[in-house]
């Protein structure tokens, strides 16, 4: 297991926490009309953000050890931040508005 892998598990329950406020958060002010629009953007961007760190092992062990950088593993990086980031905010939503009552019940009917 390469640096960048030790180095994503050790921060990846960041991406669960802050997933979960933000999908809490958004799902108590439901009332934009760009609602998904901001949370995709969010996530997007803050899975960049948390893969920096990863970026940032790869290039220092590259001048320190001399080691490969792996593009592959720099975008699995990033892709496993994007979906558990991505996952956590749609539990948190769905969490946030059962919480505050936001939410049709349809009475078991399909249609």
């Amino acid at each position: 297991m390469g640096k960048i892998y030790s180095v994503f598990d050790k921060y990846c329950i960041i991406d669960i926490i802050v997933g979960f406020i933000a999908g809490f958060y958004m799902a108590v002010h439901h009332n934009d009309s760009q609602l998904w629009v901001m949370g995709t953007i969010f996530v997007i961007i803050f899975a960049f953000i948390i893969t920096l760190i990863p970026i940032g092992v790869a290039v220092y062990s590259k001048v320190k050890d001399s080691e490969e950088i792996s593009i592959a593993q720099l975008v699995e990086a990033y892709l496993l931040n994007l979906a558990m980031t991505a996952v956590c905010f749609g539990f948190g939503f769905v969490g946030g508005s059962l919480y505050i009552g936001n939410y049709i019940p349809d009475n078991g009917l399909l249609f």
